[in-house]
């Protein structure tokens, strides 16, 4: 006799902790059999995308990690041999424990990716772990060049706890200014949103459009939910340049005098000086230098500022030396035409209820906050040295100075693929004494692993409860964990028992940990249970659907005003306004560079079919997209002989990477762009894994490490390029078991 079940879920595409698209698993015999989105989930109401469609593939692919395994050889040669889950836990503690005792706690680094989500569960229980060890060494490889840097220049300026992000639900003006040419919609919500899935964002705008709103794409490529003719403007901006139309459209609307004079009276403070500043940007400076015609933006800034409803999204991954000019200059513009945090403009949504539990903070002591990497940044400074900056960390390991740390703990994260420079982070990497890593899939960061451990995918994963507004739901375990996978949170709690610090750490016991993590929302896991399939809706909150907060998202501001000229950063002895510098290496400050390299080039931050650095070794997936692309301008093919599917070198100053052309009439034909984050193989298409290194598929190995943001070291993602046409990239063998 079968026996069937339903089990009410979560998504693991865009991540496998955190609040996804509802999903309901269906399970037949103990096996998970197929997967349909739950209508009663309010983020995605049954529909899914890609990702979630291939959750099976997800669960049973063979490329998985089954076994704990032991690194025999050198880093870096990926052979390893089968050891117990009780050996590999017992080797991590000793580790850890003589790292702290001999050469400090601060030496302890605990690196996390974006898979699992931020704030969320796992987010709460790893910083917990790493400051009950006494360390503050918390490396962030991807919100170091993408949330973060953006953020801090956002809260300096407008305030509030995070972005302001878009009401399109009210908006009649949505412009969607995505800098490095994400594609939006199809791809991921941005820092401003919560709606990290693929459907959400796209059907909001798609709907707000029937009723007569309008779309504007700033971007270099034009982006999927633009066309069709559903954008009325589409601004192809030269990559790296967005600073320079934001401060012409400032300037626009302060000379005409369209900027909202009662909010920037009793709201701000500095317009007089901004005004002044700002005289010198005008829109026919800005034309040279972006390509966007002066006309154009006249008309983009005057629609923005008359427009009562009118709201920004921009990129959650601008990723740029000259970051300080457009982050500065986008909240200004929301600022000076008062669309802030009211309906339809650029409005800060706070959540029903809260989720978490203490990260035992004060248990670091002030010495090791003192230590932590990076800790002179001002960003790291500001922010209190709670977390290392990535850049540091790898210098670090690399030059010993000011200290080598030791022992590195990696969650979900592929930092060969995903940081800049892949090579230093590869040496980076040799020069630890001990390196843990703990992840779905064998990565390219595994091969220079001590020990890789076997992480459950999160249908194998207990209870995790997730808050999106006020629908407070989980994802819940499908079924067993197949091989000797081991969520990753049970993993941490075990981990932390065999450190000693059972109190901590709810003696191990994963059913009281979530317990806590419900508690500040006033619901038990039980109550959870009870409501699986809708979830629950905690009771909406005044100041949830309340507009024009100003005073209280503006008190933690210098006279609790908007800083149009940043009195902060004047105090640190910068620049109180955006100042344009423009990218290092682009055609108008290196001409000469750019006559060995012609071409402008970014790359895409996300894809809708993958998910950064994973996912692309199931077959599904992979059908859609079998190789990373160059996507190029016919114009430009011509020009280099080059022809739709063929393999392509491209090569910066700095590196040599690969991919296949694919011919775009919706670019700029002096742009290029790939995506970040291709790698993997599949086998069952017969596409082999490929090296994140020199001649590889990584678009990392073409930028420059040194080119950063002064304030916050955002990494910029722009560069010249030329373009030949090659051979496929090398086959890469993969990892080896029991060698």
């Amino acid at each position: 006799m079968q026996s069937n079940q339903i089990v009410p879920t979560m998504c693991h595409g865009c991540s496998y902790g955190g609040y996804n698209c509802g999903m309901l698993a269906h399970v037949q015999n103990g096996k998970f059999i197929r997967i349909q989105g739950n209508p009663h989930h309010p983020l995605n109401k049954g529909k899914l995308c890609a990702k979630g469609q291939s959750a099976v593939q997800w669960v049973y692919n063979e490329n998985r990690l089954k076994y704990p395994l032991l690194r025999r050889g050198k880093r870096g040669d990926g052979n390893f041999i089968r050891i117990s889950w009780d050996e590999a836990l017992e080797i991590t503690a000793g580790n850890i424990m003589e790292t702290k005792e001999v050469y400090g706690p601060e030496q302890i680094i605990l690196s996390k990716g974006q898979s699992s989500g931020w704030g969320d569960l796992h987010h709460f229980l790893w910083l917990r772990l790493l400051h009950a060890l006494g360390s503050v060494t918390f490396s962030n490889w991807g919100p170091s060049v993408c949330y973060a840097p953006q953020l801090m220049y956002h809260q300096q300026l407008i305030g509030g706890p995070t972005y302001a992000r878009p009401d399109y639900d009210h908006a009649d003006l949505i412009i969607e200014w995505f800098t490095g040419g994400g594609k939006g919609g199809p791809a991921r919500g941005g820092p401003e949103t919560q709606d990290t899935n693929f459907r959400t964002v796209p059907r909001k705008i798609i709907e707000r459009l029937k009723k007569g709103a309008k779309l504007v794409v700033i971007n270099p490529q034009l982006i999927p939910l633009g066309a069709n003719g559903r954008a009325s403007r589409w601004l192809p901006i030269r990559p790296g340049t967005d600073g320079a139309l934001a401060l012409a459209m400032i300037h626009v609307i302060l000379k005409e005098k369209r900027y909202d004079r009662e909010f920037v009276s009793q709201w701000c403070e500095g317009f007089e000086a901004l005004a002044a500043h700002v005289k010198q940007y005008e829109p026919a400076w800005a034309e040279k230098i972006t390509g966007i015609p002066a006309k154009e933006i006249e008309e983009l800034a005057r629609l923005y500022a008359t427009t009562k409803r009118a709201c920004i999204r921009v990129s959650e991954a601008p990723q740029k030396k000259d970051l300080r000019s457009f982050a500065m200059a986008v909240p200004i513009l929301m600022a000076i035409t008062g669309h802030l945090d009211r309906p339809g403009g650029n409005v800060w949504f706070f959540p029903a209820g809260r989720l978490g539990f203490s990260t035992l903070s004060k248990k670091v002591s002030r010495e090791a906050r003192e230590k932590v990497l990076g800790g002179d940044a001002f960003c790291i400074r500001s922010s209190g040295k709670n977390s290392a900056f990535s850049h540091s960390v790898i210098n670090a390991l690399v030059t010993g100075e000011p200290y080598r740390p030791k022992t590195m703990l990696i969650f979900g994260s592929n930092p060969l693929s995903t940081s800049r420079n892949p090579h230093l982070a590869a040496e980076a990497l040799q020069n630890l004494k001990f390196l843990v890593v703990v992840d779905v899939v064998p990565t390219p960061t595994t091969r220079y692993a001590d020990l890789v451990l076997p992480a459950a995918t999160r249908y194998e994963c207990s209870q995790q409860p997730a808050l999106w507004e006020n629908h407070l739901t989980a994802s819940r375990k499908v079924i067993a964990p197949l091989w000797e996978a081991r969520d990753e949170l049970e993993v941490t709690l075990d981990l932390a028992c065999r450190l000693g610090m059972h109190e901590d750490f709810w003696g191990g016991r994963y059913d009281a940990m979530v317990k806590d993590f419900l508690a500040p929302a006033g619901i038990t896991p039980d109550q959870l249970e009870e409501h699986a399939l809708q979830g629950i809706y905690l009771p909406r909150t005044e100041w949830m659907d309340r507009r024009e907060r100003f005073e209280e998202l503006f008190k933690d501001l210098p006279n609790g005003k908007i800083q149009l000229a940043n009195r902060i950063l004047q105090e640190e002895g910068c620049e109180p306004f955006p100042v344009y510098h423009g990218e290092p290496e682009d055609p108008l400050n290196a001409p000469e560079l750019a006559q060995a390299y012609p071409l402008v080039f970014t790359d895409e931050h996300s894809d809708y079919i993958n998910h950064h650095s994973w996912m692309r070794d199931i077959p599904w997936l992979r059908e859609i997209r079998k190789h990373p692309v160059l996507k190029i301008h016919p114009v430009t093919a011509e020009k280099y002989a080059v022809e739709n599917g063929d393999w392509i070198d491209i090569i910066s100053p700095h590196g040599k990477m690969k991919a296949v052309a694919l011919l775009f009439n919706g670019i700029r034909p002096d742009t290029v762009m790939a995506q970040h984050g291709w790698w993997q193989g599949c086998e069952s298409l017969d596409i082999p894994e490929t090296s994140p290194l020199e001649g590889g598929t990584n678009p990392n190995i073409l930028y420059d490490w040194d080119h950063l943001d002064p304030l916050t070291g955002d990494i910029t993602k722009n560069t010249l390029v030329r373009i030949e046409k090659a051979s496929p990239p090398e086959r890469v063998s993969p990892i080896k078991e029991g060698l």
